[in-house]
């Protein structure tokens, strides 16, 4: 029972939610592309598994290493976290982050051995391994640049797809170019980086007191809570004011906006509100909804 206990505990640490957000925004990507494994011309189901499980491991190991290094803050912070409390030992947090990184390598690798379409995804999981290793060492110490890295981490499935060279399973002679496969996904990452930018000053806003104890800066912290907080509002409100740009230039149809705008407005009025009353939590909760919602809105229309 312990030890069930215990991997459950630390499941939890993994962000097993945005682990699967990263899963539905990968597979939306190449669905974007038409390149998904059930399309023509898509990818194989061996890439699409190998990358999936790639990010769920590269995001586990990322999260776990972040509550190891962050302990003395989330003591006050987040005192219910499994490290503080003590329901999963130090040591097997940092053999299990240590196991993850090395499989997240190994999953890009093996998709590049087994596939034969070149070494994408082995170079972007090492480059995603050191980008997140150097978020959690340096960059979260940043103001503002740290709420910034996080926003363009999360964007990185869709990073992947627009790299990955789509189209060549089967044949060498179909390939869809790079000014295509900016136009279908750069509305979802400019979503994606603008919702999470948004939500990570939230999260700022509710770890003022802690981040200060430990000495770490933070935008609210050195322009106040006041300017944090309608600056993640602003960027909000300019997210959802843009959902018709990809609409009016013609890369999605009509129906995601009326889906998008139906789903998504709601939230974004909710996310102000609870802002304001310094419900800092029910707003970072919010903006994961909105954010799901996007992804549910393209799968739905596009």
């Amino acid at each position: 029972m312990y030890i069930y206990t215990m991997l459950l505990h630390l499941f939890k640490m993994s962000r097993p939610v945005n682990i699967v957000i990263a899963m539905v925004t990968l597979s939306i990507g190449y669905y974007l592309l038409s390149a998904m494994p059930t399309q023509d011309m898509g990818i194989s189901w061996t890439t699409l598994v190998l990358q999936t499980l790639g990010f769920a491991c590269a995001i586990g190991f990322a999260n776990i290493q972040n509550d190891i290094w962050d302990l003395e803050t989330d003591r006050v912070n987040r005192p219910e976290r499994p490290l503080v409390t003590g329901k999963v030992p130090m040591g097997v947090a940092k053999i299990s982050w240590i196991v993850l990184l090395v499989l997240g390598i190994a999953c890009g690798i093996a998709e590049s051995l087994i596939t034969e379409t070149g070494f994408t995804s082995a170079v972007f999981f090492v480059l995603l391994t050191v980008l997140l290793v150097a978020y959690n060492k340096w960059l979260k110490h940043i103001p503002l640049l740290k709420n910034m890295t996080v926003a363009l981490m999360c964007a990185t499935p869709l990073f992947l797809c627009l790299f990955y060279p789509t189209g060549l399973r089967e044949t060498e002679t179909f390939s869809l170019g790079l000014a295509d496969k900016i136009g279908y996904l750069y509305p979802a990452m400019l979503f994606a980086f603008l919702l999470t930018t948004a939500r990570e000053i939230y999260k700022d806003l509710e770890d003022e007191t802690g981040d200060l104890k430990a000495g770490i800066m933070t935008f609210p912290l050195i322009a106040g809570s006041d300017v944090a907080r309608r600056l993640a509002g602003l960027i909000t409100l300019f997210c959802w004011a843009l959902l018709p740009l990809p609409v009016v230039q013609g890369f999605y149809p009509t129906m995601f906006l009326i889906v998008a705008g139906a789903i998504i407005t709601p939230c974004v009025a909710l996310i102000i509100v609870f802002a304001h009353k310094r419900n800092y939590r029910r707003s970072q909760k919010l903006v994961k909804v909105a954010m799901f919602a996007g992804l549910v809105a393209l799968l739905v229309s596009c």
